[in-house]
């Protein structure tokens, strides 16, 4: 269970374990608050203003209009990630050990059995407190008061994460720069276009940002996202990232503080070894990072393809294995996109082909749908801006709900394999929710292949595949625990048939089998490594 101290960037932040919270005294804390400019705050559950009690059964005034508002936005990812006490996938939020919540009904939000009397509003694994940072200082007194107090510290971004690290930087503010001549410090490049994100900045605001300042900036598919923080540092995909490389290919420099309290920057030329390790090391790995300057590419015009069909599980079968079969060679000419059978439909887009080139393309699409007696149409986006928010903002993966998720990356070799399609198709329609990603750098070729820490499996892959499962506040913790059992059940076979692939760090099972390998691939024998581990 997570509790005790918190670290915000504007509801964003570090915590610590409640306990074990017996070395700091109350002296302690106000010795803290006093250091951070008074910035020491009580972190509340999400839900709480629609209880009556809390903890210890203590009586708590609830507040009608902000419950009426918490109700209506409970799954809205943007509202939950400006909540300090909120999480998008809200297991995160409770002790899985004791059952401590404070959780609504995400079936029936308005639903008085969750939240009515006797039903308490617990702390579960939300902090207890929280320091709203304004800079690396507040961050270095922190990592003063983990070591006198013994507190782990991690860090909590957006709560955007599925394996429970809450592992998003902070951010020094919630703030965009575009740089048109950027050089990484202490380097002697050739200026570039870049864009500098604090680490709270989130992909709604850095697509209004690319759209207003014509320019394409990779990101991904989730609004609430923070643009710096896990997404990157884990690999950082995207719609646009066959064509044009995953966040670890286009960041140039980072701006963090390590726990030794040193404000540094890591870039190729200061650093380079911290560098290497943040892309792809996975966010709130290596200290806490303020800020990250990323390539900022020219415009483009996107042309997109969607599917739509009937999902039953026989369609869903079929229209996987039909897909398949063109997998590779849509991923060779840059579309990337997502298969969501839970919405009935496909989309992909492209930025390198103009509209007469993607019909052709996209053939195999077309004969996929068609397959399963679905319909499929042609578009031209103006902007990556505008593909997002007409087809991707609007239907992104459900949050405000218990969880579990498994992934895999599906090789080029292999994504046709007839056994791989069977298996991968039935474990999508045994889960709660599941989706394939055509989201892999396969056509991106200009990477530094020395330069990241990220699977190499990711160069070769052109799916990443993922399903889950849910519960809900009142399941009982035999069927939560079978919820876990399903995914690892259905998921093995995939696994066993994908030998030398992996996991996206960042949307991979909590329980993820030989997951240094499956996360950072067989370590390559470069001058970096000095021993195979």
């Amino acid at each position: 269970m997570l509790g005790s101290l918190s670290l915000s960037f504007a509801l964003l932040g570090l915590f610590a374990s409640r306990s074990l919270c017996g070395g700091a005294t109350q002296a302690g804390w106000k010795a803290l608050n006093a250091t951070v400019g008074g910035r020491l705050y009580v972190g509340v559950p999400f839900s709480q203003p629609c209880f009556s009690r809390t903890s210890s059964n203590a009586v708590n005034v609830p507040n009608p209009a902000q419950c009426g508002e918490i109700q209506a936005l409970y799954e809205d990812h943007l509202f939950r990630s400006s909540r300090f006490g909120g999480y998008q996938i809200t297991q995160w939020e409770t002790c899985q050990t004791t059952g401590d919540e404070c959780l609504l009904d995400w079936t029936n939000t308005s639903n008085p059995t969750a939240f009515a009397s006797p039903r308490q509003c617990l702390q579960g694994s939300v902090p207890s407190y929280y320091i709203d940072v304004t800079g690396p200082k507040d961050i270095q007194a922190a990592y003063a008061f983990s070591k006198n107090t013994k507190f782990p510290l991690v860090i909590k971004n957006s709560g955007h994460d599925y394996i429970g690290r809450s592992a998003g930087p902070g951010t020094l503010a919630l703030w965009i720069a575009l740089n048109t001549a950027f050089v990484p410090e202490g380097c002697s490049a050739e200026p570039q276009s870049a864009v500098t994100f604090g680490a709270g900045v989130q992909f709604q605001a850095v697509y209004d940002f690319a759209r207003a300042n014509n320019v394409t900036i990779v990101g991904g598919a989730d609004p609430a996202v923070g643009a710096t923080g896990g997404w990157s540092m884990g690999a950082g995909h995207g719609a646009l990232s066959p064509a044009m490389g995953l966040g670890v290919d286009r960041v140039l420099q980072y701006k963090i503080v390590t726990p030794d309290g040193k404000f540094r920057t890591a870039n190729k030329c200061q650093n380079p070894d911290l560098f290497f390790a943040l892309r792809g090391g996975g966010g709130g790995t290596f200290g806490v990072v303020l800020e990250g300057t990323f390539i900022a590419s020219p415009a483009v015009t996107m042309q997109v393809v969607l599917g739509t069909y009937e999902n039953t599980p026989e369609n869903t079968v079929k229209l996987v294995k039909a897909l398949g079969k063109s997998a590779t060679q849509m991923a060779s000419d840059g579309w990337g996109g997502y298969i969501t059978p839970p919405a009935s439909a496909g989309v992909w887009a492209n930025p390198l082909l103009d509209a007469e080139a993607a019909p052709k393309s996209a053939a195999g699409v077309v004969s996929a749908f068609e397959s399963v007696g679905g319909a499929v149409s042609f578009f031209t986006m103006p902007t990556p801006s505008d593909f997002f928010d007409t087809f991707i903002a609007p239907n992104t993966d459900p949050v405000g709900r218990p969880q579990v998720q498994s992934s895999r990356l599906i090789s080029d070799y292999l994504v046709a394999n007839d056994d791989v399609l069977s298996a991968l198709a039935g474990a999508m329609v045994s889960s709660d929710f599941s989706q394939i990603l055509a989201v892999t750098p396969y056509a991106f070729k200009d990477f530094d292949k020395d330069g990241t820490s990220i699977n190499p499996a990711w160069r070769t892959a052109v799916w990443h595949a993922l399903s889950m499962n849910l519960w809900n506040f009142n399941s009982t913790r035999s069927e939560r625990e079978t919820a876990y059992q399903r995914l690892k059940t259905v998921w093995t076979p995939v696994r066993d048939l994908t030998p030398g692939s992996g996991a996206y760090f960042n949307e991979a099972d909590t329980y993820e089998p030989d997951y240094t390998t499956s996360f950072w691939g067989q370590l390559r024998k470069t001058a970096r490594y000095k021993k195979q581990v």
